[in-house]
C-alpha cells in the first residue's frame, strides 16, 4: 500500500493477494476529501470485475457512469472486505479518544465479487492510537483492531498481520 496525506485528502492505493478458499488478486484507489470522508473508490479483480464509485462528502453517491446510487445515501466511508486499509481511513477520519465510540455507515464491498452493501459499523477507542474495537451494529462482527499511532493497521485478527 503507498498512502500520503495531500492538502486535497488523504490517497491510498495498493494490492492485494489473497489465499485460502477465495484466491483474488485485486488492485484499489481510494481518496478522501479534506475532511476524511471518502471521494472516490475504484476496485479491480485482477481478470474479473470492476467498480467505481464517487461520493460528494455528504452521502451522496455515483457510478462510473455518473448516475445516482441510491442505496447508498448517506454512507460516508468505503469498507473493502479484504483491505485493513479502509479500517485505518475511518480511524483517522473519526479522531476518537479513550472510552470514546463513533457508529458509521459505510459502503461494503466484499470481494472478489465487488458486491456492495451499506453497513452500520461501530469503532471504540481502547488506546488511543493503538487498539480499536471494529464492531457491525447488528452484533454479528467484531475484532480488535491494533494500529501503528499514525493509523495504519498493524493487526487484524484472522484477516491481516503487518510484516515488515
Amino acid at each position: 500500500m503507498v498512502f500520503s496525506d495531500r492538502a486535497t485528502g488523504a490517497v491510498a492505493e495498493g494490492a492485494l493477494l489473497s489465499g485460502g478458499d477465495a484466491r483474488f488478486a485485486a488492485h484499489y484507489q481510494l481518496s478522501c476529501h479534506p475532511n476524511g470522508h471518502l471521494a472516490e473508490a475504484r476496485v479491480a479483480i485482477v481478470g474479473g470485475p470492476s467498480i467505481a464509485l464517487h461520493s460528494d462528502g455528504d452521502g451522496l453517491w455515483r457510478n462510473s457512469d455518473g448516475k445516482r446510487v441510491p442505496a447508498l445515501v448517506g454512507a460516508i466511508d468505503v469498507d473493502l472486505s479484504a483491505s485493513p486499509v479502509t479500517n485505518m481511513l475511518t480511524i483517522r477520519r473519526l479522531g476518537l479518544a479513550e472510552g470514546q465510540s463513533s457508529e458509521i455507515t459505510a459502503v461494503y464491498v466484499r470481494l472478489p465479487d465487488l458486491e456492495i452493501t451499506l453497513d452500520q459499523q461501530r469503532y471504540t477507542c481502547i488506546e488511543a492510537g493503538r487498539r480499536y474495537l471494529y464492531e457491525a451494529v447488528d452484533g454479528t462482527f467484531r475484532a480488535e483492531i491494533e494500529t501503528e499511532p499514525s493509523g495504519v493497521v498493524t493487526q487484524y485478527p484472522g484477516f491481516f498481520r503487518r510484516v515488515l
